[in-house]
C-alpha cells in the first residue's frame, strides 16, 4: 500500500507541478486559476477516484464491457462536477477540469496499483524489483496523464458552452483506452505464457495516455485559454506557449 500510495499520489502532484507551473505566480503576475477551487476540485476528484476504486475493485478488470462501463463513469463523475452554471464560459474552468481529473487519476492509480499487487502476486513471483517498479510506475503515470487530459477536455467544452460535444471526444479516449488496459489484465491472468502480449498492450495503453496528455497540454491548452478569453472580452499577453 506505502509503494501505490507514493507510486500514484506523487504520479500526480508530479504532473501538478509540471503543468500548472507556467500558469500561476510566479511564472506570471496574475495566475489563470483559483488555488482554493483548484485544490477544492482536486479533492473532490480523489474522493470520487476512491469511491471508483471500490468498486472497481469488485469488477473483472478484464472484461471489455466492464472497461466501456468505467470508462463513461470516469467522464460523466468529470462533467457531473463540473456542468454547474458558475463554470460555465469560464477560461480558467479548462484547470479545473484539470484539477479533478488528477484527483481522480491519483486516487484511481493509487488503488489500481494496489489492486494490480495483491490480486496478480503470483505473476510477479521471482520478478527483479526494479522491472515490478518500473510495470508499477506505468500504470500509476499513464493513469493519472489520461485522466487529467480527459479532464482538461471536458473543462474546455464546459468555458466553451459546449458539454456534450467534448464529453464525447473524452469518451472516445477514455474508452480506447480502458479497452486496451483491459488487455494488459487479460493477459497478467494468462500468466508467464501471455508476458509478451502484456508488455505490448501496455505500451501501447502508455502511447495512448501520453499522446493525448501531451497534445492536450502542450499542443492545445495555450490556444484554447486565449479562445475562451477572447470570448469573454478578455485580452491577455502572458499566455505561455
Amino acid at each position: 500500500m506505502i509503494i501505490a500510495a507514493v507510486v500514484g499520489l506523487g504520479a500526480a502532484l508530479a504532473i501538478m507541478y509540471m503543468v500548472l507551473k507556467k500558469y500561476t505566480y510566479p511564472a506570471v503576475e496574475q495566475p489563470f486559476f483559483s488555488d482554493p477551487k483548484f485544490f477544492g476540485l482536486f479533492t473532490v476528484g480523489l474522493v470520487a477516484g476512491t469511491a471508483i476504486v471500490v468498486v472497481y475493485s469488485y469488477s473483472d478488470m478484464s472484461s471489455i464491457i466492464y472497461a466501456i462501463m468505467f470508462a463513461l463513469v470516469f467522464e460523466l463523475a468529470k462533467l457531473i462536477v463540473l456542468n454547474l452554471k458558475r463554470f460555465h464560459g469560464n477560461s480558467d474552468t479548462i484547470f479545473y477540469g484539470f484539477g479533478i481529473g488528477l484527483g481522480i487519476g491519483g486516487a484511481f492509480s493509487f488503488g489500481l496499483v494496489f489492486l494490480v499487487l495483491r490480486s496478480f502476486e503470483n505473476v510477479f513471483e521471482g520478478t527483479d524489483i526494479l522491472i515490478l517498479l518500473m510495470l508499477f510506475g506505468i500504470i500509476a503515470v499513464q493513469t493519472v496523464l489520461i485522466q487529467s487530459a480527459t479532464g482538461l477536455t471536458i473543462g474546455e467544452g464546459v468555458a466553451r458552452r459546449r458539454p456534450f460535444e467534448f464529453l464525447l471526444q473524452a469518451l472516445i479516449i477514455s474508452i480506447s483506452y480502458q479497452l486496451l488496459m483491459s488487455q494488459v489484465f487479460r493477459s497478467m491472468l494468462a500468466g508467464s505464457e501471455s508476458e509478451t502480449g502484456m508488455y505490448i498492450f501496455l505500451i501501447l495503453s502508455f502511447v495512448v495516455a501520453l499522446g493525448y496528455f501531451y497534445s492536450m497540454v502542450y499542443i492545445k491548452l495555450p490556444s484554447n485559454i486565449r479562445e475562451v478569453l477572447r470570448r469573454e472580452g478578455k485580452n491577455r499577453k502572458d499566455i505561455p506557449k
